[in-house]
This record gives structure tokens, C-alpha cells and sequence, in this order.
């Protein structure tokens, strides 16, 4: 067997740590690959309000992110569960109780993702785009729409909406971070809007 990252790592210890434990086989088995695991082995601890992110939580979360560098990849990956974090923790505080939806090809949401949404829709929601919006869009992007205003109007409206959802997303999540202590990783909390 060759030598490996992982073989390095565990040695360095004289032990197995619970991380490369929890990394699974790597093949098609339901547990995730051993890659993000090794990656991040060496770095800090990430606490957020005094709570501190699980290293194999952040190593899961990582194959979602990408980087210049693994450093960089890693920090991406925390930021989302810090984020995910505060919006529960948010949910927890307006007391609310996870209602899961199904979207249109019927695939249920989670119940973390049931109170994330229902935090957003309380305290983000956007502002709906204007028929005036829509016609902007439409006459700007006019080859675009090989149909009438009133047949792509729904349509427009829609695209606007998920960017409008989007912008209200990232605006309410950095005013949360802003807010919160986070411990372990730079977080660049005057850059967000």
C-alpha cells in the first residue's frame, strides 16, 4: 500500500483521529470520501457564539466549495455552516417550528431547511419586482423573448424574484454574521453588505 496523506496524519498522533474515522471508504458506499477529511486536519477550531463547529462537519460541507487554496476552500465551507448555524439559531429565538415543503418535482425539504426558509420569509423577504421591472428586463433582452411581453412577463417576474430572494439571502446573512462572535476564522464582516 502506497503511502498516503492520511497514513502521515494518523501516524503523527500514534492514533486514528475521529475524523478519519467518520471519512467513510471513499467508494460508492453512502458515507462520504476520506478527501475533505485529510484537508482540513491541521486547521483551527471554528466556534461561532461559543459553539464550535464539528471539524467532520466542516470536512463534509467542503466538497461544496471551491478555492484557490484548500485554506481558502476550507473557510468557504465554514462560513456556510456558520451562516446555516445563525438562521437555525435565529429560528430557535422567533420560536418557530420547521413546516417542510415539497417543490415541484415533489422532493421534500428538511426540517433545517423548512426553519431556514421560514426565518428568511419573516425577516428577508424582498421587495416583489415591478411590472415596470419586468417590461425593463424584456425591452433590454428583446432577442432573448421570442414571444409577447404578457407571455414572458411570468417569467421575468420569476428570474427577478429568485435574484431578488438571493440579494435579500446574502443581505440578511451578513447583518446576522456582523452580529454574531465567530472564533477561528476570518470573516471579512465589513466587505458584506
Amino acid at each position: 500500500m502506497g503511502r498516503t496523506l492520511i497514513n502521515t496524519l494518523a501516524e503523527r498522533g500514534a492514533e486514528r483521529h475521529p475524523i478519519l474515522e467518520e471519512a467513510g471508504c471513499g467508494g460508492s458506499c453512502s458515507t462520504p470520501s476520506p478527501a475533505p477529511a485529510r484537508l482540513a486536519f491541521d486547521a483551527p477550531s471554528v466556534k461561532v457564539n461559543g459553539v464550535e463547529l464539528a471539524e467532520t462537519d466542516i470536512a463534509r460541507e467542503l466538497q461544496y466549495h471551491e478555492g484557490a487554496s484548500i485554506e481558502e476552500a476550507r473557510a468557504s465551507a465554514a462560513r456556510a455552516l456558520i451562516i446555516r448555524h445563525l438562521l437555525l439559531e435565529r429560528a430557535c429565538a422567533l420560536g418557530l417550528r420547521p413546516a417542510p415543503e415539497a417543490d415541484a418535482l415533489g422532493r421534500w425539504e428538511s426540517d433545517e431547511e423548512a426553519l431556514i426558509r421560514k426565518v428568511l420569509e419573516a425577516e428577508a423577504p424582498p421587495m416583489p419586482p415591478t411590472g415596470e421591472e419586468c417590461r425593463r428586463v424584456y425591452e433590454a433582452r428583446r432577442t432573448s423573448f421570442p414571444m409577447e411581453f404578457a407571455v414572458a412577463e411570468p417569467i421575468i417576474r420569476d428570474r427577478l424574484m429568485a435574484r431578488a430572494w438571493m440579494a435579500a439571502s446574502a443581505a440578511y446573512a451578513a447583518r446576522l454574521m456582523r452580529a454574531a462572535t465567530i472564533e477561528g476564522l476570518e470573516v471579512l464582516k465589513e466587505a458584506v453588505p
